[in-house]
């Protein structure tokens, strides 16, 4: 794994510098960090270039200034741009779903980037119903005196994949924690993440583990998709093999490839 240092983004990657090649320009969810994908970041083919970006004041709480996710996509286009990339596949997770949604919105316009590997990416105000809403039902102050509580919870946790989010949790700033929860509540609850998901990216996959509770019925219209078996939101913390099958699945999925 190879360290890409970009203005302030910290990039994790397979190669030791950006390459003019298909790119998977892969976004993680709140509290995670681009570590956590070393696994994957080890086996994948050598045809790929996979581009992991770390989210700001994550993974040793680097680069908390300006946390928000309208400050990051700007970041996120500049690089793009300077690297000039063009086969790209966005992959991501979570809250790192609305990240290819507001570039192909506000920068790449809709003619450049159609592939999107969407992994319970928020898309509507169903996918804040658990941690970011209840994160910014406190005032920013009172958020930052629980965040120890926060880990301490998910670390005690029955589930292996909470337990080994708290591991991250542990390298995320809470204010950067607690600016990305605001955005990802805003933006889920405008209407627009599903509307521009579906009419910005016609080749679409959704991914969603077997375990989770979340409602999909809607998030399913127009996409290929994969079932995560015995796994939930977090897959490739609870059964990495599972979750790099699937991935590699999907990477290879002859619509994205055409």
């Amino acid at each position: 794994m190879y360290k890409i240092k970009f203005d302030d983004l910290i990039i994790n990657s397979n190669n030791r510098k950006v390459l003019k090649k298909k790119t998977i320009l892969f976004f993680y969810g709140l509290g995670c960090c681009s570590n956590d994908f070393n696994f994957l970041i080890r086996s994948i083919n050598k045809k790929f270039q996979i581009l992991i970006p770390e989210l700001p004041g994550h993974h040793r709480k680097t680069n908390s200034r300006n946390s928000n996710l309208n400050s990051y996509t700007k970041k996120i286009f500049l690089f793009i741009k300077k690297k000039k990339l063009r086969k790209i596949i966005f992959f991501a997770h979570s809250v790192g779903g609305i990240i290819p949604i507001l570039l192909a919105k506000r920068f790449l316009k809709k003619k450049i980037f159609k592939n999107f590997i969407n992994y319970e990416g928020n898309l509507t105000h169903y996918d804040t119903s658990t941690i970011t809403k209840k994160t910014v039902s406190y005032s920013k102050e009172i958020f930052n005196e629980k965040y120890n509580n926060l880990i301490s919870i998910c670390s005690s946790s029955k589930e292996v994949g909470l337990r080994k989010w708290s591991e991250s949790l542990k390298k995320t700033s809470p204010d950067s924690f607690y600016n990305i929860s605001k955005d990802a509540v805003s933006y889920s609850n405008s209407g627009d993440l599903m509307r521009f998901y579906k009419s910005f990216f016609n080749k679409r996959i959704y991914l969603y583990g077997e375990k989770s509770n979340f409602f999909f019925s809607e998030f399913l219209f127009g996409s290929i998709r994969y079932k995560i078996y015995d796994c939930g939101h977090f897959s490739f913390y609870e059964n990495s093999y599972e979750f790099r099958k699937i991935f590699n699945k999907s990477i290879n999925e002859r619509n994205l490839n055409d």
